[in-house]
């Protein structure tokens, strides 16, 4: 299996992001790439290192979830890769409809 593709199908959805390293404080914000209802990609210039644990607060169409994961791919100048390892009470439902929405990715 190929690592660096994502396990369920991913939406282009844009939604806002700030995510926090646990360890650190440290915050980046910026806007998702594509999202699935195990993660997403968010676009960074200087991305989380892999295996970062990180709590990611999503808003998206008047929407607004968290999410904990960690960071699963880092690409320094373009982004990272996050698989959320748990949703908040309610976040799941709000992931499918913005998932559902977007359409899946071509």
């Amino acid at each position: 299996m190929d690592e660096r593709k994502p396990r369920a199908p991913r939406a282009p959805v844009a939604a806002q992001a700030i995510v926090v390293e646990l360890a650190s404080g440290g915050t980046i914000s910026g806007k998702t790439l594509n999202l699935s209802i195990g993660g997403c990609y968010l676009k960074a210039t200087k991305p989380l290192p892999i295996r970062a644990a990180v709590r990611i607060q999503l808003s998206n169409n008047g929407s607004a979830i968290t999410v904990y994961g960690d960071v699963v791919r880092s690409e320094p100048g373009k982004g990272m890769a996050m698989k959320f390892r748990s949703l908040e009470p309610g976040a799941a439902s709000v992931l499918k409809r913005w998932f559902f929405a977007a359409g899946p990715e071509d």
